[in-house]
């Protein structure tokens, strides 16, 4: 097993743990006495402990904020919101495995940006720097190739 594996295990462990401590050998447990704000904050330090970025990590933040909540429980709540730019992600309205995969299916083959906390035309805008990119490389290369060309005929 990697560490990370173990890490995660771990971090399932502890959070069983405070699930249980709070349930008392009960079944069922209302979503608002889940001990969100600990979960939250494990969730955020265990998958963004390489984060270097303050602003990814907020990122990060956020997006576990919006998933592990009590409304969360609240059928068609909006996982994430990308307004009229689309991208609007709910919490399926069933409850069984076959309901919940189903969901899974409609889901876009390629998310879009939204669903990650970025703007909608986060990708168009990466397509083009890589795009201006490729181009000035290419363009480096012409440049190159004119120089040695040159080189030869003086020679």
């Amino acid at each position: 097993m990697t560490n990370k594996t173990i890490q995660y295990e771990c971090s399932a462990f502890v959070i069983d743990t405070w699930v249980e401590a709070v349930a008392q050998n009960r079944t069922n447990l209302a979503p608002q006495n889940i001990p969100w704000d600990m979960i939250r904050y494990l969730v955020t330090e265990t998958y963004g402990g390489k984060i270097d970025d303050e602003g990814d990590f907020g990122l990060l933040a956020k997006l576990v904020a919006s998933f592990l909540t009590p409304a969360a429980f609240d059928i068609e709540h909006k996982l994430v919101d990308g307004g009229d730019a689309g991208g609007v992600l709910a919490v399926p309205s069933g409850t069984t495995t076959p309901d919940f995969m189903a969901w899974v299916h409609r889901l876009p083959e390629r998310e879009p940006p939204t669903y990650l906390g970025l703007p909608a035309n986060a990708e168009k805008l990466l397509l083009v720097g890589l795009g201006r990119s490729l181009i000035g490389n290419v363009k480096k290369v012409t440049d190159l190739l004119d120089e040695g060309e040159q080189l030869m005929t003086e020679e």
